[in-house]
């Protein structure tokens, strides 16, 4: 089977032609999920014909991983990112582009669906992960399929359980006291400015704070670095045993740029193990080694398991 994969990021979307068990080149082209939907779907029709032309094949299915409620394939909701795709008549998109279907699947899915067939999961049938980026992704699996629940959203809102009460932090979802609005990468900046301490941080002379703004600056010592890396990294500790105690995984991956930092998954870990009530043993929490390509493989597997192929 044969499939172009689309992973439809916020400013990114990562595209490869998958065959069997080969993954063609991946190509990463920019996109704005504020900007009109077909506009961004001109640019990555243009993107998947160059990619397919270049594989010499054409596709037996097209599988496209989406920052929303995705539900039996269909766009059901996002939150402020491609507002439009629930509107939007995928199906004939796809066949008028491709001459080929279309199946759609939430983004943390089909990276969860990637690690369990590709990544650090494989041969694990019961998995959850948790993907740090500029929200939190979340996304859980038994007997080796992701669940999705009556509605879609069984497992994809961990990152909109609340974990604070008494700072009331908004997140964008509208809740109050997520562990996005205290660990996504969009709630990084916000602490750190918020701190009556930022003029005088290390953190100030960055033109934005991210995962990697806070590392640098917990390395150099930095005090409020070093405070908010305690936060965050509480706040992850506090979603990954959430996820444990909701969805009873033998593995739970971390996945997503900021899992690169040795010391942020140390702290997950540690917290896991001394909060996690797992009387059969501990969790297995494994970080997820090649994330931008889990997605693709994940899209692939699933494409598969619509067709029936």
């Amino acid at each position: 089977m044969t499939t172009l994969a689309i992973d439809l990021g916020g400013s990114r979307a990562k595209m490869a032609v998958v065959s069997g068990e080969a993954m063609g080149p991946v190509a990463i082209l920019p996109v704005d999920h504020k900007a009109p939907l077909t506009q961004t779907l001109t640019a990555v029709a243009e993107q998947g014909r160059r990619l397919l032309r270049e594989a010499g094949t054409s596709p037996d299915a097209i599988a496209m991983a989406l920052p929303g409620i995705v539900h039996r394939g269909r766009a059901i909701a996002s939150n402020g990112k491609y507002t439009e795709a629930a509107a939007f008549p995928w199906n004939d998109w796809a066949r008028r582009v491709f001459s080929a279907d279309i199946f759609l699947i939430n983004d943390a899915a089909a990276a969860l669906y990637g690690e369990m067939v590709h990544g650090v999961a494989k041969g694990t049938d019961a998995v959850a992960l948790l993907m740090i980026g500029t929200g939190i992704g979340t996304a859980a699996a038994q007997q080796g399929r992701v669940l999705e629940g009556r509605h879609g959203t069984m497992g994809m809102l961990g990152g909109h359980i609340a974990i604070d009460m008494h700072r009331k932090r908004v997140c964008t979802c509208g809740n109050i006291g997520c562990l996005e609005a205290w660990a996504g990468t969009w709630a990084l900046d916000e602490l750190a400015h918020s701190d009556p301490a930022f003029p005088l941080s290390t953190l100030a002379s960055r033109q934005r704070v991210d995962y990697r703004a806070l590392a640098d600056g917990v390395t150099q010592g930095d005090a409020l670095s070093l405070r908010l890396f305690g936060t965050v990294s509480t706040a992850l500790g506090m979603g990954a045993v959430n996820l444990i105690h909701a969805y009873d995984p033998e593995v739970l991956v971390l996945s997503g740029g900021p899992c690169h930092i040795p010391a942020l998954c140390e702290s997950i870990r540690r917290y896991a193990r001394q909060y996690a009530w797992t009387p059969w043993g501990q969790v297995d929490i494994r970080i997820a080694l090649n994330p931008e390509a889990s997605a693709l493989w994940g899209l692939h597997h699933y494409a598969g398991l619509r067709s029936g192929q």
